[in-house]
């Protein structure tokens, strides 16, 4: 109203009436605007709510799991999620249905679904077929707090409940193994300490043990057959009472010295030594003595224990050769001849003194000086250099040696020992003996005993000798005969080469051609051998070995020929042949199996890898398997190549480089090798010392070298040098070896491995210093088992 009744409102109060009607339109409007706001904000968080159910819907969908929700009577409200196909329902399908619907072969639904309603958290596992499922539910309630239903999240846990079977049965098996080798290993120790105590006690060596007062406390049953004392009568007394006086200082010393070592030092044995105790009887014995040092675990010195040898035979022995030595000396400085004794680098060890006095010198001046020292280039001197590069063990010869102005004749009678590193060379002079020959003219005697005697082997032996001229034969000795199945001279001779020969023979040329060839070979350069069937005048054919010599009788050349009956030889060639055929077929086989043995390993610590979950010890299988790879690496190289003996070094690294990439693909990713092989065939005893080393480090690059690296390359190089040298390097591009480390003291098995084996070829190996990591290992090239048997 625009204005008030003023009978109804006076007019003192209209204008506080007209506030207050003001007052009321602001707080109205105020609520209008708030009320519009809250609704904008009420429509954004119901749109959010929306999209977040959407979004929830989604996750939920692709989940594998199943979402569920029921009422207070099971009626599922709720169902979504991937794991709702496991249970062989499609999205939409369980709309209408209970829980109990669903989960239709579980007799305890019902149980867990009503404890949930009343209120109690449950989490329960239901089989559906194949699968395993975790059910965890709990109250649904409303804004009262009131239980309205049930809602659950069902995953399957079918693969984990495997895995926890298959670990408990491998646990078992685990458990059982360790308890039957901790039985094995106890039963081992005591076996081991009964053969000890054995061995201690049937030693012939004297074993002993002193404390730091130097008081014996322990001796084995040896005491009595050294010192004729038993055990208990030597236990609690001195080492010092069985000494000889004049002996005591140099034992007393080293047991001062052992005894001041600390913990810090080392526990190896002190040089051995020889000394003189007293027996039981007052004999003395004389002993060679080893001690080491006895250490508690906390390094306390506790005293002393050894070893003592009894070496009075020796000692006796060594008097006796001392005595057969000097009676040697004087014998061999009585005899009338040169006597030297020579080393293989061509120097005196001693001469007699005849041949001393013959040059005016002493004995001892001849020691140590080349043999050829007193005349350069005597015939003496290259004789002795000939025969020590030679093979043989003796030579005769004679020469002629100028001593003191006069050249006299000397028989030299030289001999090798010590494995032909020395020679002793006896000279006898000869020269009277020379000189009567001279004069004797012996000549025709000796022209006729030999021509004697090569009648006589011309008619005894048993190859057929005959001659021929270009024509026919004409002689022959009596075995021909027999050979050719002849009885008498009239039969061979006149004969033909053509006449005891097949037509053709085994390599299908023409006998008679073939002869000729032979013997126009023969005549033009003195001899001719070769193998030749021939046939006998029965007609029987037989192999045999010719040797055709041309020779001049009266003006005439002609053809002797020996013909040898080689029938046995080529059988027993034969049967050499097909002995060593089959003994080739049983070592290639021998090579398979091994390969398929190793290869049988290989594959249990690959299996056995799998069912151990700690990787630092499935790394330790994967080593040892690609170990055994790369020696059946080496069998199966063997038994598919034609030398069962040797292997094909280059080949053998491509295949075990490659193999070891393909074993640690993962770390060889972005890796590269490159690979530089000079061709080089060897033995199994080195190639497989030489595989295992490639292969530790190798795998160490592959594992260690490329750390945050993408790209890197490993070298793999072998050359071989003139002086029969192998060099092996093993390089990669990597992070480099930790500097703080020393490889040759590495505790790891693969670097302990490489130095074993490295020292099993007698090799060297060495880290240089260069970008990376590059070890290089050198080793003489082994022989070759075809030049052994050379």
């Amino acid at each position: 109203m625009s204005h008030c009744n003023q009978s109804i409102c006076p007019s003192g109060n209209l204008a506080e009436m007209c506030d207050t009607a003001a007052s009321w339109q602001q707080k109205a409007d105020r609520l209008t605007v708030e009320l519009n706001t809250t609704q904008e904000l009420l429509h954004a968080e119901i749109d959010r709510l929306k999209q977040a159910n959407e979004t929830l819907h989604a996750a939920v969908s692709c989940a594998p799991i199943f979402l569920w929700a029921t009422d207070r009577d099971g009626k599922l409200t709720l169902a979504a999620g991937k794991g709702l196909e496991n249970l062989g329902f499609k999205p939409g399908a369980t709309d209408g249905q209970s829980i109990f619907e669903v989960y239709t072969s579980q007799p305890d639904i019902l149980e867990n679904i009503a404890e949930v309603v009343a209120g109690n958290d449950r989490t329960w596992n239901a089989r559906e077929g194949h699968f395993i499922h975790e059910i965890r539910s709990t109250a649904l309630r409303d804004g009262n707090g009131e239980v309205v239903g049930a809602v659950g999240v069902s995953t399957e846990i079918t693969e984990r409940e495997q895995l926890i079977a298959t670990l408990e049965t491998a646990n078992q098996e685990l458990e059982d193994r360790l308890q039957q080798q901790t039985a094995f290993f106890n039963a081992a120790l005591a076996e081991s300490e009964k053969k000890y105590r054995n061995l201690v006690e049937t030693s012939q060596e004297l074993i002993w043990s002193i404390d730091i007062e130097g008081l014996l406390t322990f001796v084995n049953s040896a005491a009595k057959r050294i010192y004729g004392y038993e055990p208990p009568e030597m236990i609690g007394r001195r080492f010092t009472d069985f000494l000889v006086p004049d002996e005591e200082s140099r034992p007393r010393e080293i047991f001062a010295q052992l005894l001041a070592r600390t913990k810090l030092h080392p526990q190896t044995a002190n040089s051995p030594y020889e000394t003189v105790h007293i027996r039981k009887d007052g004999t003395p014995v004389h002993l060679r003595v080893n001690s080491i040092v006895n250490q508690a675990e906390n390094g306390a010195i506790l005293g002393l224990c050894g070893t003592a040898t009894d070496i009075s035979d020796r000692k006796r022995a060594e008097e006796a050769l001392k005595e057969a030595t000097d009676q040697l000396r004087a014998v061999l400085d009585a005899v009338p001849g040169l006597i030297s004794w020579i080393s293989s680098d061509l120097r005196y060890i001693g001469v007699n003194q005849h041949l001393a006095t013959s040059f005016n010198l002493s004995p001892e001046s001849f020691v140590g000086q080349e043999i050829n020292f007193l005349d350069k280039g005597s015939t003496f001197g290259e004789l002795i250099r000939i025969f020590f590069d030679s093979s043989s063990q003796q030579i005769c010869q004679e020469i002629e040696i100028e001593i003191n102005g006069f050249v006299r004749n000397y028989l030299i009678v030289a001999q090798k020992y010590h494995q032909g590193t020395a020679a002793v060379s006896v000279g006898i002079d000869i020269t009277d003996r020379k000189r009567a020959e001279a004069l004797k003219n012996q000549l025709i005697c000796s022209l006729q005993e030999s021509e004697h005697k090569f009648r006589s082997l011309y008619e005894a032996t048993s190859d057929a000798v005959m001659l021929l001229d270009e024509k026919e034969f004409f002689d022959c000795n009596p075995a021909t005969l027999k050979i050719f199945c002849c009885s008498n001279t009239k039969q061979f001779y006149g004969k033909k080469l053509s006449d005891f020969s097949p037509q053709f023979q085994p390599s299908g040329q023409n006998s008679s051609s073939l002869a000729i060839q032979r013997i126009s070979t023969a005549m033009q350069t003195g001899s001719c051998r070769f193998d030749w069937v021939h046939k006998r005048l029965d007609g029987s054919e037989f192999p045999a070995e010719v040797l055709l010599n041309a020779m001049e009788i009266n003006g005439r050349k002609v053809i002797q020929a020996v013909v040898r009956d080689i029938t046995d030889r080529k059988r027993d060639e034969d049967g050499i042949k097909a002995s060593l055929a089959e003994k080739e077929v049983l070592l290639k086989e021998i090579h398979h199996r091994v390969k398929n043995n190793l290869q049988v390993i290989s594959s249990l610590l690959k299996l056995q890898s799998r069912y151990i979950q700690d990787t630092h010890v499935s790394e330790m299988l994967k080593e040892s398997q690609n170990r055994v790879r790369s020696m059946a690496l080496v069998h199966e190289q063997l038994y598919q190549s034609k030398d069962l003996s040797n292997i094909d070094f280059a080949e053998y690294i491509q295949n075990l480089a490659h193999n070891l990439f393909q074993a640690y693909e993962n770390h060889a990713e972005g890796v590269k090798l490159q690979t530089t092989i000079a061709p080089c065939s060897l033995n199994i005893d080195t190639a497989v010392p030489c595989g295992l080393i490639i292969n530790e480090l190798v795998t160490n690059a592959l594992k260690y070298a490329f750390k945050g690296q993408v790209k890197g390359k490993i070298n793999i190089d072998f050359t071989l040098e003139n002086n029969r040298v192998c060099v092996l390097t093993v390089s990669d591009s990597g992070i480099g070896f930790p500097q703080h480390l020393d490889y040759r003291k590495a505790r790891t098995l693969g670097l302990r491995l490489v130095g074993s084996l490295v020292k099993q070829i007698r090799g060297e190996i060495e880290l240089l210093e260069t970008t990376g990591t590059t070890f290089r290992i050198t080793f003489s090239q082994p022989k070759l088992h075809s030049e052994e048997k050379i």
